[in-house]
């Protein structure tokens, strides 16, 4: 419910600078937005990543498809903050990095299960 009501304070700060300071209102949108997104990452997102992790804790790629979906929705986040205040150019960067860094990833996963795949073949030759 605090988070409901820092984001109005937030949304009534905001419309003041927007009518009060206009050259500054982009860039104080931009650090609310920050903030808000981090308040919401560690009160919300980061328990309940947590939670499905210890849930899901049987299955062997759990762990992985919880960390890839985290990084890709932070990743759309921010592209979609960058491409709103007109950096398309570098909203595309960021969604592409996120994207290779996600491959990355279960590249390293990949390559774990291809080097047992591969001690199981060379056992049975």
């Amino acid at each position: 419910m605090e988070i409901v009501i820092l984001a109005v304070v937030m949304l009534l700060l905001l419309l003041l600078i927007k009518e009060v300071i206009q050259p500054l209102h982009a860039l104080i949108s931009v650090m609310f937005s920050f903030l808000l997104f981090s308040m919401l990452f560690s009160a919300l997102l980061l328990p309940f990543i947590k939670q499905l992790l210890e849930t899901l804790a049987f299955l062997p790629y759990a762990k992985a498809v919880v960390v890839s979906a985290s990084l890709f929705y932070i990743g759309q986040w921010v592209s979609m903050l960058l491409i709103e205040q007109n950096y398309k150019v570098l909203g595309n960067i960021v969604n592409d990095g996120v994207k290779i860094v996600i491959l990355g990833y279960w590249f390293k996963e990949f390559l774990a299960v291809l080097q047992e795949v591969s001690a199981i073949l060379q056992r049975l030759n």
